[in-house]
Formats: C-alpha cells, sequence, structure tokens
C-alpha cells in the first residue's frame, strides 16, 4: 500500500483526526488531500459553541488568533414577539471560516504529506485497503477517511443516509453586539445574524422545506427588518445536512466524518462541534486499529451513535414541538428567568435536548399563566 491512510477533505473534522492521530500515532504514513487551496472561502455563520471552542482549543491553542467576538447575548424573533437571552459568560465565539480553517490546515498537517488542488473522485475495494482515484491520480491506501463535506463524492458512492436541507447567506457591511435568530416565515429553520469584525454573517436555512430563492428572499427581507442594510460584501447559497437518529458512518475500513456523514444538529445546524468530535473519534479507533485489528474500527461506528444518535433524536421531537407553536413557546420562555437560561444552554449546545425539553415541561405551565 502506498498510504496507511488517506485523508479527504481538510476542515474541521479532517483537521481534528489528522491533530489527534499525530498525536496517537506519529509513525503512520499518512496522505492528506482538499480540492482546494487554504486559505480558501467558506459559506458558514462562523459561531463556535461553548464546546465547540473548548473541543478545538485544547487541540489547537493558538484558536484564539482567529476568534473575532465573543457574544453574551441572543435576541430571538418570530413576528413582533422578541426575547433576550443574556449571559455573564460567552454564548458563541464567532470567527470566519476562512480564518478558523486556514489555521487548523496549517497546524494539523505538520509532518504530513499533502496534496491541495485535488479532488478525490471515488474509491474502490483493493486488497485489504482501498483504491482512491482522484483527478490527478490513484493511491492505494488501508484506511480511508471520508472528511469532504456535504457535497463528498465518497458519500454519495458509498449512499451515506443524509437528509440535507439549504441555506443562503449574505456577509453584510454592518455591525451588530449581538446574535440575532429570527424564526418568522420558516416551517423549520431560521434567520440568522453573527456579528464579525467590520461585517455581519446573515442567512436563512430550511431543513423541511426550502429552496435558494425562497431563502434568498427571506434574508434580504429579514436583513431589512433587523436594520441590517448595508452593502453586500459576498452572497450565495449552499447545502447542509440534518442528523439523523441512526448514524451512517462507515463502509468497512472508510469511515465518514463531519458533514460527509451528516453529523449536523438538525435543529441548529450547528456542524462544527460534531466534525470535531468525530475527528477525534475517529482518530482513536484509527489508531486502535493499528494495534488491535479491523475490528477497532467498529468503535467509532458505535461511538458516534452513542454520542451522537439520541441527541439528533431528541433535537427533532423539540424541534417538531417549537415550530408547531413558535409564538406561544417564546411567550412562555419570556415569562421565565429560569427558561431563558434553558434557552440560552441549549442553543450553545451545554444543556442535551432531552434534558431540556424535561425542564421545559416542567416549568412551562406556570410560566403562561403569567399571560
Amino acid at each position: 500500500m502506498d498510504f496507511d491512510v488517506i485523508v479527504s477533505g481538510l476542515g474541521p473534522a479532517g483537521c481534528t483526526f489528522l491533530r489527534e492521530l499525530r498525536r496517537r500515532n506519529p509513525d503512520l504514513k499518512v496522505l492528506a488531500l482538499d480540492r482546494a487551496e487554504f486559505p480558501r472561502h467558506k459559506p458558514c455563520a462562523g459561531g463556535l459553541t461553548p464546546k465547540a471552542y473548548r473541543l478545538l482549543k485544547e487541540l489547537f491553542p493558538e484558536l484564539d488568533t482567529v476568534v473575532e467576538r465573543r457574544v453574551n447575548r441572543f435576541k430571538l424573533f418570530f413576528k413582533n414577539r422578541e426575547v433576550e437571552l443574556p449571559s455573564p459568560d460567552p454564548l458563541v465565539y464567532l470567527t470566519k471560516r476562512k480564518r478558523l480553517d486556514h489555521l487548523l490546515f496549517k497546524l494539523a498537517t505538520e509532518n504530513t504529506e499533502v496534496k491541495l488542488g485535488e479532488t478525490v473522485l471515488g474509491a474502490e475495494k483493493y486488497k485489504n485497503g482501498w483504491k482512491v482515484k482522484t483527478d490527478k491520480r490513484t493511491y492505494t491506501t488501508k484506511l480511508l477517511i471520508g472528511a469532504d463535506g456535504v457535497n463528498s463524492r465518497l458519500s454519495r458512492q458509498f449512499k451515506v443516509k443524509r437528509e440535507i436541507g439549504f441555506t443562503y447567506e449574505v456577509e453584510v457591511e454592518a455591525e451588530l453586539n449581538h446574535i440575532t435568530i429570527d424564526f418568522t416565515g420558516f416551517k423549520w429553520g431560521y434567520y440568522w445574524a453573527f456579528p464579525k469584525e467590520g461585517s455581519v454573517t446573515t442567512g436563512a436555512g430550511e431543513f423541511k422545506r426550502g429552496n435558494f430563492k425562497k431563502l434568498r428572499e427571506l434574508t434580504a427581507l429579514l436583513n431589512r427588518k433587523h436594520g441590517l442594510t448595508g452593502r453586500n460584501l459576498w452572497e450565495g447559497g449552499f447545502p447542509i445536512p440534518a442528523g439523523r437518529p441512526e448514524c451512517d458512518v462507515q463502509r468497512g475500513p472508510l469511515l465518514f466524518l463531519g458533514d460527509a456523514a451528516g453529523l449536523v444538529d438538525p435543529l441548529t445546524g450547528e456542524g462544527i462541534y460534531y466534525a470535531a468530535r468525530s475527528g477525534q473519534i475517529a482518530a482513536a479507533a484509527v489508531s486502535n486499529f493499528f494495534s488491535k485489528g479491523p475490528k477497532a474500527l467498529e468503535e467509532y461506528r458505535v461511538r458516534i451513535n452513542r454520542e451522537f444518535g439520541g441527541e439528533f433524536r431528541w433535537a427533532r421531537i423539540v424541534g417538531w414541538l417549537f415550530f408547531k407553536f413558535p409564538s406561544l413557546n417564546l411567550k412562555v420562555v419570556k415569562n421565565s428567568p429560569q427558561l431563558i437560561k434553558i434557552t440560552a444552554e441549549l442553543l450553545t449546545g451545554e444543556l442535551p435536548y432531552r434534558a431540556a425539553f424535561l425542564k421545559f415541561i416542567k416549568l412551562a405551565p406556570k410560566a403562561l399563566l403569567k399571560g
């Protein structure tokens, strides 16, 4: 075999995998591939939840150099109803993905052979591993890591079970000191405005229904509603996966990470934490593969489903209940300081969906009676 491991895709999932694998097993012969050159533009709201920040900070201590803002206030809207969620601590760490991904790439690929501007087209079984075909050449490897995002050719080839939604994003020349979330006009999705240095990343996403034209119109409408009418610096649409209760992440000695595996919160659309965490779990399984044998790779599938599957299931339950009655739910939250805190913790991933749901149904009747 040419390599022990080939990694396709060098976003947060692929880079976290490489960083952790090198820490565990520095002597493996690894090839890292990405179809882009770095630095490169990456459409994304650019928010790191506290747990995503902590995970990446542990592996990449230089992370703070690309954090542009720390925000400790959400404002939630549905039509004319508004709820503010304040916190003494940062709720979201804000960055531009171009800067974040370039930092992770530089640090993760030290002492690794890298091929940029080279697209993985597919793979076929070869001996006990894979023959990997790109648009430039063919390689052989014992293990293959599919971390090449929502548009992954490997995911399509191996028919990874994913649900795909749509988003549209506009980078606006404006200022904002909080995060805005607006549910007006959505069946299952929302509008967002995330402040950065010198601009605000705005956009709209829909999981249950939607198309780029509708989301573009909603983004423009809600930008006007929230006073974000500066010059558009960039805009475009892109797909986004939604996590499933059963995560489809393995085909023998091929592991799928992050968006390529559909590992995205199906309510909030948060994917950076799940990308990085899947990279970390995969690196442990791959390291064990080389010391214990092929069955060790099953650890990855088991751990991903144990950590993420239940959370994605409860995210869908909570989302269904919220989008049935968005105005009523925001009213209830606004009437209870405890529910304000719980909602902030839920949106930032600090409180699991099931725990938040149980607390909500306990506190909601009293909050509802406040009128």
